[in-house]
């Protein structure tokens, strides 16, 4: 029982105006050999006034209790690299040696995080290190969120809801962001192999935005994450990676009013498999030239791709110098363009449209777009095109 903190025994109100700042900082900082579980008190608000900082082995149950920022918020700068305006800022460890690889068993679950309308131009949630220079290819997990669990955490009324810098082999399960000013979900920096369930990601520009990062010199990219179910929508952009390695989604819905449920300028080995993409403009463009290994390799399997066929004559674009593109068991309802330079394979495809004088696919210039011949429209007959080989 000694690892479990209650704010409420070092002055935590919870009343929601009272700033329980400090009150919560006390309280973590109580934690015997630096270890305890923050326990909130059920259905509270606890209103914060500047960033509230979660150390390496503290843990927090939310118990559906909100972390809000009251009337006032003081800009803090935090360290080298953790952006200011952050409200919960999850430390990447800090180990005594460079080659302490103790694992960091950590969980938040059942939380609220609200921004307040007032102050939407805030960071719901950051995770990484407060140093990037630390960060190596061979050490960087040392400084990372490493192995923690994150569950059932709704963040609301920020410009950014979550933000991974530093985080290797972390769950996430259930996380909603809404009355999002930005971005849903960023990433950007040393992410490997995390897994997200269940998650739901809307931002007014991106719901899922994918980056890498400069660590000593060299550009850090993202990778080995996968996203089983979920939904990404309520953006301008769904899925937009500008710098992704082995990112797979499953059986995630991706609905769009507006501009691009997908779009990739570094996707390789971006894999989407069983999903439904659609925007009302273009589902999916994918628009590198040269990228960092000089090609983009990104697969499209038993997914259902459509859009409205009115806003954008397209509803997939694969520009310029794209290889190893693959439609593979698709239901594909518009027309594909695919772009100068570009190769892939569309194979065992469905058109669903109705019947139109538009190709289906078109190549232009010296493309070379291999298909087969068993691509039937729902009456069964086969789908003429032009232009390609």
């Amino acid at each position: 029982m000694n690892y479990y903190l209650l704010p409420e025994d070092f002055g935590a109100k919870g009343d929601g105006v009272t700033d329980d700042t400090q009150a919560l900082k006390n309280c973590m900082a109580s934690a015997q050999g630096g270890m305890g579980i923050v326990n909130l008190k059920p259905r509270t608000t606890y209103v914060i006034s500047q960033t509230l900082e979660i150390p390496d082995y503290i843990s927090i149950i939310g118990n559906n209790a909100v972390i809000k920022v009251g009337v006032t918020w003081y800009h803090m700068s935090l360290g080298a690299s953790v952006p200011v305006n952050t409200m919960l800022w999850v430390k990447g460890r800090e180990p005594a040696a460079g080659t302490d690889l103790t694992m960091s068993t950590r969980f938040i679950k059942d939380l609220q995080i609200d921004g307040n309308a007032n102050y939407s131009n805030l960071i719901g949630m950051y995770m990484g290190t407060s140093d990037q220079r630390k960060i190596t290819q061979s050490s960087s997990v040392n400084h990372a969120v490493y192995n923690c669990t994150f569950k059932n955490i709704s963040i609301y009324h920020v410009s950014t809801g979550l933000f991974l810098a530093e985080v290797w082999g972390c769950y996430f399960e259930f996380i909603s962001t809404s009355y999002i000013r930005d971005t849903g979900l960023k990433i950007q920096g040393q992410i490997v192999n995390n897994t997200f369930v269940g998650c739901q990601f809307s931002g007014l520009n991106y719901g899922v935005y994918v980056n890498g990062a400069t660590y000593q010199g060299f550009i850090r990219r993202p990778e080995g994450c996968m996203f089983l179910g979920g939904y990404i929508g309520s953006a301008r952009w769904g899925v937009n990676v500008v710098q992704g390695l082995a990112f797979k989604f499953s059986h995630v819905i991706i609905d769009l009013n507006t501009n691009y449920a997908v779009t990739g300028v570094d996707m390789s080995d971006v894999v989407f498999d069983g999903c439904w993409i659609y925007s009302k403009a273009r589902a999916i463009n994918i628009q590198a030239i040269f990228t960092t290994n000089n090609n983009t390799y990104a697969a499209f399997n038993n997914c259902n791709i459509l859009c409205d066929g009115v806003t954008d004559p397209y509803v997939v674009y694969v520009h310029v110098k794209q290889n190893g593109i693959v439609f593979n068991s698709c239901n594909i309802i518009g027309v594909m363009y695919w772009d100068d330079g570009t190769s892939g394979i569309v194979t065992n495809c469905q058109w669903g449209d109705p019947a139109t004088t538009r190709p289906r696919i078109i190549k232009y210039g010296t493309g070379n777009v291999r298909q087969s011949l068993n691509m039937f429209k729902h009456d069964g007959s086969l789908i003429i095109t032009s232009g390609t080989k």
